[in-house]
């Protein structure tokens, strides 16, 4: 498969220790590590190299090894979520989309495209591409950029893969369809026996994660024109699997009962970090990965497995339901926003892990996805009411706050043919001319 090799190996030093709440001697006893000591094969308890205390794993380690200030906090104080950020505040709400307009039930998922197209799929088993235009009172507005496209089966996954032009949608059903741009293909596949909850692609290779417990390895095969299954699905031993991600030569798979890792060069799993709820997301930044849990806890990993900063549920921060990293247009720092149910959002500063504020997006509409539209301080949201939302850090407050009301720039291309509330069509292929036919 010619799994990329990245990064080097895991550091011996210069780690990082967990949250106040645990003492070092529970740190020595609990320390975990990849099997790439003397040792050799799995997981490794004790023995690792007492690590520095810091605030954050993000933040420089201290010199020398000397501890942090005594007593400095890992995490905020309970219930510190920040303020709620509303109508005047640094964020605002720059297009709501009305609510005649798009899914007909919960969106369920959503990714961006580098020419800026928007893709969501929903609970109504429709896929919708969106492209920006202007709008009439200034602004901009998202418009269809095709006919919906009926997949037959509840939407749980999308990626789209801007090398080779392909978006990947899994399905309720385990199937996974896969739309080509150029040329326009449309290929169906399948193996899965439950819902398609994650897609990745790395070094070419598309890898699917399923509430059937499994990991499927997906490449291309240029003589059948299609894509096959990579040798036999690898079961996830922490069940029904819900993110993944790599980091340096590792597949994180976070599930229902915690997170596994497996070699990329050996498709073997190398150990389990337990746990009692959920994995909601898994996010690399760093050297390190941010795993959020359906109970509204965050934590950090090194690239060994260990964990190196814990925030519980604190305040009103009870649940995770979808996270995204980006920076903020004025500070230039990264925040963690954290999806949660009821329609709430909260974002982090990092590496502080200060709360920046809090905000409803639809009352009683858990947020299903967060993306960063990467210009301008700009992100988008969707909910299980089937609202879809554009968001702006730092925009001024007169800009927004309506369907009509925005920016004056948009991160996305302008265009689009005029929107239909109530589409006659259904298209094959969202990338075929006018939204119809398809090409093998």
């Amino acid at each position: 498969l010619g799994w990329a090799q990245e990064g080097g190996p895991c550091e011996k030093q210069g780690g990082w220790r967990w949250g106040a709440r645990f003492c070092g001697e529970r740190l020595a006893e609990n320390a975990m590590s990849w099997g790439g000591g003397k040792g050799g094969g799995g997981w490794q308890r004790g023995g690792g190299v007492a690590a520095p205390v810091a605030r954050n794993p993000f933040a420089p380690a201290p010199a020398g090894g000397a501890p942090a200030a005594s007593g400095a906090p890992v995490v905020p104080d309970e219930g510190a979520t920040g303020p709620m950020l509303g109508k005047g505040s640094e964020l605002q709400r720059v297009y709501m989309m009305p609510h005649n307009v798009g899914h007909d039930g919960g969106v369920n998922c959503m990714t961006m495209a580098a020419d800026g197209k928007v893709y969501t799929g929903g609970r109504d088993e429709r896929l919708f591409v969106w492209k920006a235009e202007p709008a009439p009172g200034g602004g901009f507005q998202l418009s269809q950029d095709c006919p919906p496209i009926q997949m037959g089966q509840s939407v749980t996954s999308l990626i789209y893969e801007p090398t080779s032009n392909w978006l990947f949608c899994g399905l309720w059903n385990g199937e996974i369809r896969a739309f080509c741009k150029e040329p326009v293909k449309d290929e169906r596949l399948t193996g899965h026996r439950r819902s398609v909850t994650c897609l990745l692609v790395h070094t070419s290779v598309l890898i699917s994660g399923s509430n059937d417990g499994t990991v499927r390895l997906w490449t291309f095969n240029p003589q059948a024109g299609t894509f096959q299954c990579h040798g036999q699905p690898l079961n996830n031993p922490s069940g029904p699997v819900t993110c993944i991600r790599v980091l340096n030569d590792a597949l994180w798979v976070g599930a229902q009962n915690g997170i596994t890792c497996f070699d990329l060069t050996s498709l073997t799993a190398k150990g389990t970090i337990p746990s009692q709820h959920a994995v909601t997301a898994l996010l690399e930044m760093q050297g390190h990965m941010i795993a959020t849990f359906r109970d509204g806890s965050v934590k950090i990993y090194d690239g060994s497995g260990g964990e190196s900063f814990s925030r519980p549920p604190m305040g009103e921060h009870q649940s995770n339901t979808a996270v995204e990293v980006m920076m903020h247009p004025t500070t230039q720092k990264p925040m963690l926003l954290c999806g949660q149910q009821y329609g709430y959002i909260t974002a982090y500063d990092l590496p502080e892990f200060k709360p920046r504020g809090s905000f409803c997006c639809k009352d009683r509409s858990d947020i299903k996805a967060i993306v960063d539209a990467k210009s301008g301080g700009m992100f988008l949201t969707a909910g299980f009411h089937g609202d879809i939302m554009i968001w702006q850090w730092g925009a001024s407050p007169a800009a927004g706050g309506g369907a009509g009301g925005g920016p004056t720039a948009s991160p996305f291309v302008g265009g689009g043919y005029q929107q239909q509330q109530q589409p006659a069509q259904q298209a094959a292929s969202p990338f075929a001319p006018g939204g119809g036919g398809m090409m093998m």
